[in-house]
């Protein structure tokens, strides 16, 4: 039987890419996967708005807690 897929959402999303890849960067750091989308829209569309939201990090669901959790050590 196959087992059940994990379910990826969006964490958080970013006004700029390095934004984005340095929290990326600290995911990964950490051992949480996670992957990027929209980075190089942020060149043709500086402003987020409804239709273009940012560039957006994406996780593992299951992972949700702990990725709030490293990413509030970083902001205090």
């Amino acid at each position: 039987m196959d087992e059940p897929l994990e379910k990826i959402v969006v964490f958080r999303a970013y006004d700029t890419a390095m934004d984005a890849n340095l929290a990326k960067t600290k995911l990964d750091a950490y051992g949480i996967p996670c992957f990027l989308t929209d980075e190089h829209l942020t060149n043709l569309y500086p402003i987020r708005n409804s239709i273009f939201p940012g560039v957006r990090l994406y996780i593992f669901e299951n992972d949700l807690g702990q990725a709030s959790e490293i990413m509030r050590e970083e902001n205090p």
